[in-house]
């Protein structure tokens, strides 16, 4: 059974998505804030499969916390839930690390898809994927997409499930450019029409900050002018 944790300051929300959520099929937990949320995190040994994490929360808020669990390496999938939904919070909320962002309010329903599909990028239940290219010296580039992780020049890079997503589909083809809406579908993103233009860019950009030593003279993940992006070994 997938585990989710909820945190969320308004305990009627809450007990609501909790409620939904056990109703089709999850194990929900519920903290009210960030220290509780911290305390979890390092103390427990059941990571959960997905986070979802509330902006407003007293204390250090969704975006400092959300900053710092990727900061210390966890790659939990994170789905941000707001009662701000401009374009610069979402921005924002995904350049911190998170793998979605849904404004407050929202149909319980379309929550339950995004989960659905940002557990699917995950990969948890998938077969291991890994897609292996020797080059002639000692390096081994590869990708495992079961363990979300990505070796390039004898480094190894845990990646969040989106951006895990995005090069298992780049990675499968090297040198094709794909272009931002072929990504989009890849990332099979429900509600994607709600998602902004410039969504993919954003993702490319923590990505190859990621990856590049030299991320504005990047060696793997390559801009197209006009087109889109192409991934390299």
């Amino acid at each position: 059974m997938r585990r989710l944790l909820v945190v969320d300051d308004d305990p009627d929300l809450a007990g609501l998505l909790s409620t939904f959520l056990v109703r089709h099929g999850y194990a929900v937990e519920v903290r009210g804030n960030g220290h509780d949320l911290e305390e979890y995190v390092v103390g427990s040994a059941l990571v959960p499969d997905l986070l979802l994490l509330d902006v407003m929360l007293p204390g250090r808020d969704g975006f400092t916390l959300c900053r710092d669990l990727r900061a210390r390496g966890l790659s939990i999938p994170i789905v941000m839930l707001t009662g701000r939904g401009d374009d610069l919070d979402r921005i924002r909320g995904l350049r911190l690390g998170a793998d979605d962002y849904l404004p407050k309010p929202f149909n319980p329903h379309e929550l339950l898809a995004r989960i659905e599909a940002v557990l699917r990028r995950s990969g948890a239940q998938a077969p291991v994927r890994t897609l292996e290219v020797i080059e002639p010296a000692v390096v081994a580039n590869q990708f495992d997409g079961d363990e979300r992780t990505l070796w390039l020049e004898g480094r190894s890079y845990v990646l969040t499930p989106t951006e895990a997503r995005l090069i298992e589909v780049m990675a499968a083809s090297p040198g094709r450019t794909f272009t931002r809406d072929q990504l989009l579908d890849a990332l099979d993103v429900a509600g994607a029409h709600d998602v902004y233009d410039r969504a993919i860019d954003v993702q490319i950009s923590r990505l190859r900050a990621k990856i590049e030593p030299h991320p504005r003279r990047p060696r793997h993940l390559h801009t197209v002018r006009g087109l889109g992006y192409r991934f390299t070994w």
